[in-house]
């Protein structure tokens, strides 16, 4: 129990990274941009790892529509986040170390020689933040009735961290909880001495070697564990090395824009998708997949594999004409230069596919949706008021459940 805790406390502190700007990469893709154009891009992101506060909002948002199975027509979840981030001197510090961490390798010695980087890097952040849910109505009505509890189409859920304490007020979801009367209000959970028990007790070498071994099942204690384990090392495989995926990218500087009364230099980078199905490094990246795991039990074998790969080299044009992965990114023109905004896109339209598939008989004629066939997942953050200050404090109510007992074998 004490090692699933740990583990998803790890989880945690690496997901609520993706909110801050400190992990800014500090060498951007520039592709064919001008060196003019690339200095520009490549000195706001550097400046974005000296930041010590500032603003933020932004909004997540998945849509799955007219997919065969679903159980609804659509299924639309966006998630807001607003609030305000500052940064400590050791958190500036733990920050300039983890902008280097380019490849698994980097990460893996990372954690294995210093994890106190990023003890320090949580112990110096703060923030104060509200998340809002939005689900749309006909999915909160599937979830309502497959558990039994009035699924609301809004929550929301202030965050707060503040001195390694991360605060969580959860009278909105309460309700959805078993007991969850005793939980509404604020929360607070130990989450800098976590970490700083988990570095003391090697966990993060632990964590490191594994990773260095490819090997899901190590040092996991359950199969749901070790399923976890290989999705997470499937994405390190994907994530090790970028710089292998970046010829199949191209960046292009836009029309400039105005956010936020700030004039903004953006520019916009796409995924030519035919040419990456059919590439070595995909069919590496999903054979590594399969090894690790992260697929599953019932994951194609290798033969299996190779000839499905094969296949989607030749298919591809039919199967991804509907496509689309871009993201854009804002720099403010005036010095010193910023990241003002960041978007991302991820778009298939599966009407085609799905109608190959009717034809093919491989889907029944009952089973075609009628409407738009897509999935959707869309991202946008717009960052303000930099390096102002930013008050951020703890709720004086909160109930503090201390990190013994969050690591206490149960």
């Amino acid at each position: 129990m004490r090692s699933k805790l740990i583990s998803l406390f790890l989880v945690m502190a690496l997901l609520l990274a993706s909110f801050g700007t400190a992990f800014a990469q500090a060498e951007p893709f520039c592709g064919d941009l001008s060196a003019e154009d690339c200095e520009l891009l490549t000195v706001a992101a550097q400046n974005m790892l000296s930041v010590t506060s500032y603003q933020a909002s932004a909004e997540y948002r998945g849509v799955l529509a007219g997919l065969p199975g679903l159980g609804v027509e659509e299924a639309a979840v966006t998630v807001t986040v607003d609030g305000a981030f500052s940064y400590g001197e050791s958190a500036i510090a733990a920050a300039a170390v983890l902008a280097g961490v380019q490849t698994q390798e980097d990460l893996a010695a990372l954690m294995s020689e210093s994890p106190e980087v990023l003890v320090d890097f949580y112990n110096g952040w703060s923030f104060d933040i509200v998340m809002v849910v939005d689900i749309s109505e006909e999915l909160a009505e599937a979830l309502s009735a497959e558990i039994g509890i009035p699924v609301p189409t809004l929550l929301s859920v202030p965050v707060k961290l503040v001195d390694g304490i991360l605060y969580v007020n959860l009278t909105d979801v309460a309700p959805l909880l078993e007991g969850g009367e005793a939980l509404a209000g604020w929360l607070g959970f130990e989450l800098g001495p976590v970490l700083e028990a988990a570095a003391e007790q090697g966990l993060f070498e632990a964590a490191a070697m594994q990773m260095a071994m490819d090997d899901p099942s190590m040092l996991v204690d359950s199969p749901e564990n070790a399923a976890l384990a290989g999705a997470l090392i499937g994405v390190q495989a994907a994530l090790a090395d970028p710089a292998a995926f970046e010829k199949y990218m191209k960046v292009s500087r836009a029309a400039d824009d105005v956010i936020n009364g700030m004039d903004v230099a953006v520019f916009t980078t796409k995924m030519d998708i035919l040419s990456l199905i059919s590439s070595p490094e995909f069919i590496d990246l999903v054979s590594g997949l399969a090894e690790s795991g992260a697929l599953g039990e019932d994951a194609p074998s290798a033969a299996d594999l190779e000839q499905a790969l094969t296949m989607l080299s030749f298919m591809g044009p039919m199967l991804f004409q509907g496509l689309v992965s871009e993201s854009t990114t804002a720099v403010s023109l005036d010095e010193p230069n910023y990241i003002v905004a960041q978007t991302t896109l991820f778009s298939w339209d599966l009407s085609g596919l799905l109608q190959m598939a009717a034809m093919t008989g491989a889907l029944p004629a009952d089973q075609m949706p009628s409407g738009a066939s897509l999935i959707e997942f869309e991202t946008s953050v717009v960052n303000s008021a930099f390096n102002e200050p930013q008050t951020i404090n703890a709720p004086a109510d909160a109930l503090i459940i201390p990190a013994e007992s969050m690591m206490a074998t149960q």
